[in-house]
């Protein structure tokens, strides 16, 4: 699992490489939640072309991230996940609420 961090403006950028699944979405959920506190940002983007499986505890990640975003007036993005990453988010109508 690797998280990276990056700044556009009023958005902090997550690119996440690898998966997200119950093992791993506690330590992702802690990386990104502290560095959104440090940042001065309202938005969030989450780069998700380096992740290669998702499982319900990633859409509870991108839940608690968007909640958390929105909380300060912000907004969430996805960007560029895979096609079975995309499908999922469809399934979970997260694509329906969250800029994709």
């Amino acid at each position: 699992m690797d998280i990276s961090f990056s700044r556009d403006g009023n958005t902090l950028v997550v690119s996440i490489k690898g998966e997200i699944d119950h093992h791993t979405a506690a330590m992702v959920r802690e990386r990104i939640d502290a560095r959104f506190l440090m940042e001065p940002v309202k938005n969030m983007v989450i780069d998700m072309s380096g992740v290669n499986f998702m499982d319900s505890a990633g859409i509870g990640l991108i839940m608690g991230r968007m909640n958390r975003v929105s909380s300060v007036g912000g907004k969430l993005s996805i960007k560029s996940p895979k096609p079975q990453i995309k499908k999922l988010l469809k399934l979970s109508k997260i694509e329906s609420i969250v800029e994709m």
